[in-house]
């Protein structure tokens, strides 16, 4: 392998499957079955602290280290997922999610912090702010957007996924027509 070999990386917490999301993602995918929607694998659940893009296989010894310096200042959470949006507009969606009522300050300590960290050895900050989320389904296309609204405006609001947090991941992402594919590169705990 050289130096100059890219990989698609990313740094995100992983979480697990339960059975209250499951429920969920089957219930949406039999209500929105008609509707052009890439639905995320359970195995693939993670929430993404930084999408870092591709990269030379020569940095990754740094990202590794910068991350591990700075999650290993920072202790284990609780996230409960337990609440659900779209991304884009009503009338143009693009992205269904889940997402955290009241999410913990040691999430926002832990991201700010590493993506602090990581804008100093060349990684930039995205210009959005980071809003903590779980990526259901990517939309394509809708045909009946109204319905498409009314499902989910049904949603009830509750805690599908509740986990403690005790590390952060770098993956690097494979994609295939199939849907993207996920290898763990380095695990980092945190305290």
């Amino acid at each position: 392998m050289t130096d100059n070999y890219i990989k698609r990386l990313f740094i995100a917490i992983p979480l697990p499957d339960t059975d209250p999301l499951r429920r969920l993602l089957d219930q949406l995918k039999h209500q929105l079955a008609t509707e052009k929607i890439n639905w995320v694998k359970l195995q693939n659940l993670h929430l993404t602290i930084k999408f870092l893009g591709p990269v030379r296989t020569a940095l990754i010894p740094q990202i590794i280290s910068t991350t591990q310096d700075c999650v290993s200042q920072h202790k284990s959470f609780t996230l409960d997922f337990n609440k659900t949006g779209i991304f884009g507009s009503r009338y143009d969606p693009k992205v269904l999610w889940l997402g955290t009522k009241t999410p913990p300050d040691e999430l926002f300590s832990l991201t700010e912090n590493l993506l602090n960290q990581l804008d100093s050895i060349g990684f930039k900050r995205d210009r959005q702010n980071f809003v903590p989320h779980l990526t259901l389904g990517r939309i394509k296309q809708l045909k009946q957007k109204p319905y498409f609204q009314q499902v989910v405006q049904s949603i009830p609001q509750q805690s599908y996924l509740k986990t403690t947090i005790k590390e952060v991941r770098l993956y690097e992402s494979i994609l295939h027509k199939s849907g993207p594919e996920y290898f763990i590169v380095e695990r980092f705990g945190l305290t």
